[in-house]
């Protein structure tokens, strides 16, 4: 089973939880042969050394850098999976700054390199190359790892050369550890674990994310309840809790309600109610993925039993405005529109508020995102951005599934009110457009293929347009004949002009357009209003008999569009968008809209 420690560069044999009057002997790390070999350059060791720098200007004690992973060989001697990088530089640090005290010979722990071995010039091994060579001064070497070590050995010492005297000694007291420390993630595996777990860290797939970092914790063996209340009594029911809001968090449903995209750096979504519950910014988040599991773990000895209750409650609340209709879609879309919404905002919302308190709140921003939008028949595809226009049929879509949720509420039919969801998941994995509901004349087809494509189509849709005008096939048969763009310009005008008589007047505006995702979109190729129609019927479900059509999500206001739904008149007509249906659906848009 692998275990989470904690131990320090002056004291890096003894867990300083612990015992820490073990300090005097050395650990001897085994670099193995299949580990690569070590590459830090100048530029990131004086990058630990400003971050040092920076560290010691706070009041902080502990300086936490990323875990070392090691598996226990026998007293004092361990296997390194990972942390030669930092290891060796920090050991190239200590001789820079104990070299020329001749009493102190000592080093915190020392390395066994199994390439040493197996090399034929083993006169001087690596680690006496780094702890007493002149070869590292003087920038010679036999192979890479010496030829990185003597790099990074000249710019700390130039570092040093650049800065006081005051800065070394500072330096000096933090590797020895008075008064500030340099902290270890110790998590040591055992031996059955450690092929796997070397796989994972060098390949880029280390599971070691704060989230999982922060449930060895809570699930830690040294985690027992205590006077203090420190500990956590029953960690059955911790590990089964936190099983459950992990599956939660997984479910795209409820994590696109409330961000945008997934966690920084392969992080785990469980990281987001972390840094709720720490006020851990998004800022402090970016700069560092782990700063919840340093402020659990090292800073200030945090209350874990106070801890797992507040992320208990935040979690508890965060399902309550998930599983409500309205707190849900307005959540998600303030999240959409504003790129990333502060869901933990509205959890405190809801905590000081109320529920009807925390929705008021919500629909007073929701209102905000389209101010200035109250002329709605002035609004055009031409005058307005995507983004705009996007907004609008998202609310409606939402608006139209919180209407009919509350007719069916207040309808008293005994039944436990589930509700419709729009997908934000999908706003986010696939590609939307605005789409025209009936044909812009002005826009014909450029390539030969799609142009008789679209003929063929009209041919088959609107045979009636042909009996009546035979003169039409005529003139098909001579544009396929010379392909010239100004007849087939001509039969497609004269086409959309007999199919879409009776078509709004202002196709641009806002009752002539649609929210679609752009597969489908792209399938029409220039279609009239009635193969649109068929390929939304079938793309929906609703007539796909010969599968023709890829099944997928037709937003609802776009299905009603082809379904006629908004027009109830006794002469509606099935085959074309006309002036009648753009009125009434600019109108069902516009009082769907003022009731948010």
């Amino acid at each position: 089973m692998s275990e989470l420690k904690k131990r320090t560069f002056d004291c890096i044999n003894a867990d300083i939880d612990k015992d820490s009057n073990v300090c005097q002997e050395s650990v001897t790390f085994i670099i193995p042969y299949l580990q690569r070999a070590y590459k830090w350059k100048e530029k990131q060791a004086k990058q630990m050394l400003e971050d040092f720098s920076e560290f010691l200007k706070q009041e902080k004690t502990y300086y936490c850098m990323q875990p070392l992973a090691v598996v226990k060989t026998e007293d004092n001697k361990y296997e390194l999976l990972d942390g030669q990088q930092r290891l060796t530089t920090l050991l190239i640090l200590w001789r820079i700054l104990f070299e020329d005290n001749k009493e102190n010979t000592f080093y915190p722990y020392i390395f066994e390199y199994e390439r040493d071995s197996s090399e034929s010039n083993t006169l001087l091994n690596r680690y006496s190359f780094i702890t007493e060579s002149d070869e590292i001064k003087k920038g010679e070497h036999r192979n890479i790892d010496e030829y990185y070590m003597s790099k990074v050995y000249g710019a700390i010492k130039q570092y040093f050369i650049d800065n006081s005297d005051n800065q070394k000694e500072d330096f000096k007291k933090l590797l020895k550890g008075e008064g500030k420390h340099i902290l270890f993630l110790w998590y040591e595996v055992n031996e059955e674990e450690k092929h796997t777990t070397f796989a994972n860290l060098n390949s880029g797939k280390i599971e070691l994310t704060c989230s999982e970092l922060i449930k060895a914790i809570l699930l830690s063996d040294d985690n027992k309840e205590s006077s203090d209340n420190n500990g956590l009594p029953d960690k059955s029911l911790v590990a089964a809790q936190y099983a459950e809001m992990e599956e939660a968090f997984n479910d795209d449903r409820l994590w696109y309600m409330l961000q945008t995209d997934e966690p920084l750096y392969n992080g785990s979504r469980m990281d987001l109610l972390f840094n709720m519950v720490l006020n851990i910014s998004q800022k402090t988040y970016e700069a560092d993925p782990k700063s919840a599991f340093y402020e659990v773990y090292t800073e200030k000895k945090v209350d874990l039993s106070k801890f797992w209750k507040d992320c208990r409650a935040y979690f508890v609340r965060i399902m309550d405005l998930y599983k409500n209709p309205y707190t849900y879609h307005y959540i998600g879309y303030l999240t959409y529109i504003e790129d990333n919404n502060k869901i933990d905002d509205w959890v405190k919302a809801y905590k000081e508020l109320g529920l009807k308190g925390c929705i008021e709140q919500m629909k007073s921003k929701v209102r905000g995102s389209i101010s200035g939008l109250d002329d709605l028949e002035k609004i055009t595809y031409s005058n307005t951005s995507k983004t705009t226009l996007r907004k609008i049929f998202i609310l409606h879509n939402i608006q139209t599934i919180l209407i009919h949720y509350e007719a069916i509420k207040t309808g008293n039919l005994g039944l436990r009110f589930s509700y419709e969801q729009f997908p934000f998941e999908l706003l986010y994995s696939q590609k939307w457009d605005i789409e025209h509901i009936a044909s812009l004349t002005d826009n014909p087809l450029t390539k030969q293929k799609d142009r008789e494509d679209w003929i063929a189509s009209a041919k088959a849709d609107y045979p009636e347009i042909f009996a009546q005008r035979p003169e039409l096939n005529n003139e098909i048969d001579l544009f396929e004949k010379d392909s010239k763009t100004e007849k087939f310009t001509h039969i497609y005008n004269e086409i959309v002009g007999s199919a879409e008589s009776n078509s709004p007047q202002n196709k641009d505006g806002l009752g002539n357009l649609v929210l679609l995702d752009r597969h489908t979109n792209r399938s029409y190729h220039n279609s009239l209003y009635k193969r649109k129609r068929k390929i939304i019927l079938a793309a929906s479900n609703i007539d796909n008999q010969n599968k023709e059509y890829q099944v997928t999500y037709i937003p609802r206001c776009t299905l009603n569009v082809f379904l006629k739904t908004y027009n109830t008149g006794l002469d509606v007509k099935l085959g074309e968008w006309t002036q009648d249906d753009y009125d009434k659906y600019l109108g069902d848009l516009k009082e769907k809209l003022e009731q948010i």
